[in-house]
């Protein structure tokens, strides 16, 4: 009698863990095939052939009636994109040596018109910037820095985007993490505890004081950390007096090589698709590329059902 119990039960929790992971497969049914299997060499980043796979496979789905953004987007007939990106810790990425093969300009076909769309690679402090005042869509990916700004791989963590205008905002790192950053320290404390030291920065918004906004129209994600916590309040305030949809991170993430939530960001665009179901969109693409490299024991990848969220969206229909 026992041993048909224990048979039953280890019959039940093989029938629970398969479920499970059918449940988790079927969450994570990402927009770009999935990788293979072991080390695949680094392929350079092209931010045109990025572009070019987003606009592919939104054709095969046709067009929508285009929501207000898009009609904003379009409205000059040009379409300008840049893709942030950030230190190398972060992941393996190759880009161009060539200045001039870290841009891309093309006529694509979008709502029944060629429009010309010009991207770029934005790789420095300096080409964030110039990118805030020029990009019509802009996805940064990167560090973070405690809420300190974004970090940009030609720069370093040393050097992050100084954008945290927060009164009283503090920025905390951990002593092994300051990596070099050079800020007004406002306090150091140890937690023995963790067998760690801490050291408080004051908020500092420097860069993005001296930046231009975008005149018109702007698409901003900031997949950087918990971006929600750390920048919703200095974009807001960045953004004011423009039309702005700002998507943020609600969890820390992880940087994935192949950008595939920047596709999906696009694939959703150019089918014309509302806010909520870019928001909604990027979330799927994340959760497939995470559960990929979790079953492959890649740390610190995880799950996170909800990363993107709606932060600002000043653009209503």
């Amino acid at each position: 009698m026992l041993a048909v119990l224990l048979l039953n039960k280890k019959r039940l929790y093989g029938a629970l863990g398969c479920l499970l992971v059918s449940l988790l497969a079927g969450c994570s049914r990402g927009l770009l095939p999935r990788e293979k299997t072991g080390n695949a060499a680094v392929q350079t980043l092209e931010i045109g052939r990025l572009v070019s796979q987003a606009y592919a496979a939104a054709r095969q789905h046709g067009e929508a009636r285009p929501p207000r953004y898009l009609q904003e987007l379009l409205a000059d007939g040009r379409l300008t994109i840049g893709l942030g990106i950030g230190t190398s810790d972060l992941g393996a990425v190759a880009v161009p040596d060539r200045v001039e093969a870290r841009t891309s300009e093309a006529p694509y076909y979008l709502q029944g018109r060629w429009v010309q769309v010009s991207c770029r690679l934005v790789l420095s402090k300096a080409e964030f910037q110039k990118a805030l005042g020029e990009c019509e869509i802009l996805f940064v990916t990167s560090h973070s820095r405690f809420g300190a700004g974004p970090v940009f791989l030609q720069n370093g963590k040393a050097e992050p985007f100084r954008m945290q205008g927060t009164r009283d905002y503090d920025i905390v790192m951990p002593q092994a993490e300051v990596s070099g950053y050079q800020g007004v320290v406002k306090q150091t404390y140890a937690q023995p505890w963790k067998k760690q030291t801490y050291v408080v920065f004051t908020p500092d918004s420097t860069d993005l004081d001296q930046s231009t906004p975008l005149q018109g129209y702007q698409l901003i994600v900031l997949s950087t950390c918990t971006s929600m916590r750390h920048f919703l309040d200095d974009i807001a305030r960045f953004r004011q007096n423009h039309p702005t949809t700002a998507l943020f991170t609600t969890r820390a993430c992880c940087m994935d090589t192949r950008m595939r939530p920047f596709i999906r960001l696009l694939y959703e665009i150019f089918r014309a698709q509302p806010v909520e179901q870019i928001v909604a969109g990027m979330n799927e693409e994340y959760r497939a590329v995470a559960w990929e490299n979790v079953k492959k024991g890649i740390p610190p990848w995880q799950v996170i059902n909800r990363l993107y969220a709606l932060g600002i969206n000043t653009l209503p229909e």
